[in-house]
């Protein structure tokens, strides 16, 4: 009874319009999968410029050898997959990846992408190939230069430095090495006040001063791999002091130095050790002028005057002086008997000069400028009898103007007649007439 009541059911329930049931069903399966479709579709999106690992780099440096890459440093690719999966995805969850064990004959290699965070998406690079140049090693010992950026304090300077190790070994591709002119580094010194260390990367320059990518390079020293150099920077305070010139030395015979002369500049500002900088308050530059003539200039090195460890600041090498040095001429003056002063005549005594009428011929060498205030009356000429004896004697002309060194004539000498003066009275009164003259010869007698 029981059976065949599952039995009737089977027949009315199940069997009844089976066709149509399965249609409903076949609808309803097609109904699901496009609501589905059309509430999380499947799409596509392009990312770009991921970034390309290489492995099995040993693969090329185990034949002495090294890789420079030609193409494929970076790779876009299109990633398909369900939108809801696509939209939570960026770059960071991919990987890229070249094998340099897997070269070909023209030196590719394919490029491998994966997603790291769901693997149930395709991912497409369009074949994209890693391709490379190989090359064979080569090496370079470079000496490391240091760079400062920016200034120290206001009242300081980097006064020195020094870098460990100073001498670098560079391992590259030959073509590579061949352009490196220099190894630098640079150190950022804005605002010290004191000295101090710093860990900093070498970088490599070509003659030209154009940064070189430093990825295709191993640097090394004594045979072990460094990344980074030891730079100990020094700074110092800064002075000003004053520069004082010291003109020595006999010029061109013909010239003078008339104590004229510049120089600049006038001070310096110097960096250096306290004990050698802090007694140091200016430095003294000699300036010699032997054999010099006219607008005498020369440029003197201040290193070779200032104490060791002592050092210039705005990069002044040298004092740069002008001396001038005049020409001397000569000037011819004429003297009488009323331009000498009689000096000294001894207490009770008379002078007389022989020939009054006589005329000096006095030459004086100078600068032009001096000679023009010269003239009898400046040269101040005069005779002394201070030590003369009475009678008829020769005195030298002196002068008191001038130099004695700027008279170039011969020495002049005067004939004088110095006589008692009581005498000459008592002559005088036994004497009929005038006396017009009296000659040495008459007083001699």
């Amino acid at each position: 009874m029981k059976k065949n009541r599952i039995k009737n059911f089977l027949t009315v329930v199940i069997m009844k319009n089976l066709g149509y049931k399965i249609l409903s069903a076949v609808i309803a399966i097609v109904v699901w999968l496009i609501v589905i479709n059309i509430a999380d579709p499947v799409t596509t999106r392009t990312f770009s410029g991921l970034q390309v690992q290489v492995l099995n780099q040993s693969a090329i440096t185990s034949i002495n050898q090294v890789y420079e890459i030609v193409e494929g440093q970076s790779v876009d690719f299109v990633v398909k997959g369900k939108a809801s999966v696509i939209r939570s995805l960026k770059l960071a969850d991919f990987s890229a990846y070249a094998d340099l064990a897997q070269l070909s004959p023209v030196y590719a290699t394919d490029i491998e992408v994966k997603c790291d965070k769901n693997e149930n998406i395709e991912i497409d690079t369009k074949n994209k190939m890693m391709v490379v140049k190989l090359e064979e090693i080569d090496t370079k010992n470079v000496q490391v230069v240091v760079e400062t950026v920016g200034d120290a304090a206001d009242g300081y300077c980097v006064g020195d430095y020094e870098v460990k190790p100073n001498m670098i070994t560079v391992s590259g591709g030959a073509s590579k090495i061949s352009q490196i002119d220099t190894l630098k580094v640079s150190v950022n010194v804005a605002g010290a006040k004191k000295s101090f260390s710093d860990s900093v990367e070498p970088i490599a320059y070509d003659k030209d001063g154009k940064e070189i990518d430093s990825s295709y390079f191993t640097f090394s020293n004594s045979g072990l791999n460094i990344n980074e150099v030891a730079v100990n920077i020094t700074i110092f305070r800064t002075k000003t002091i004053p520069v004082v010139v010291r003109v020595n030395g006999i010029p061109k015979e013909g010239y003078v130095y008339n104590g004229e002369y510049e120089f600049t500049p006038e001070s310096i500002l110097i960096s250096g050790p306290h004990k050698a900088t802090r007694n140091l308050d200016y430095l003294e530059i000699p300036v010699d002028i032997t054999g010099a003539e006219g607008e005498y200039e020369t440029n003197v090195p201040l290193s070779n005057f200032l104490p060791e460890g002592v050092d210039t600041v705005n990069s002044e090498e040298n004092i740069s002086v002008r001396v001038t040095l005049e020409k001397m001429q000569t000037k011819d003056i004429s003297l009488g008997a009323g331009d000498i002063e009689i000096r000294n005549v001894p207490e009770g005594y008379t002078a007389e000069l022989i020939d009054s009428a006589a005329v000096y011929n006095i030459t004086v060498e100078s600068t032009e400028k001096n000679l023009a205030g010269i003239d009898s009356e400046t040269l101040k000429a005069f005779i002394d009898l201070k030590n003369a004896d009475s009678g008829e004697c020769f005195i030298q002309i002196q002068f008191d103007g001038v130099d004695a060194g700027m008279i170039k004539s011969a020495p002049h000498l005067i004939q004088v007649f110095l006589y008692d003066k009581e005498d000459a009275q008592q002559n005088s009164d036994e004497t009929i007439g005038p006396v017009e003259t009296v000659s040495p010869d008459i007083a001699s007698e």
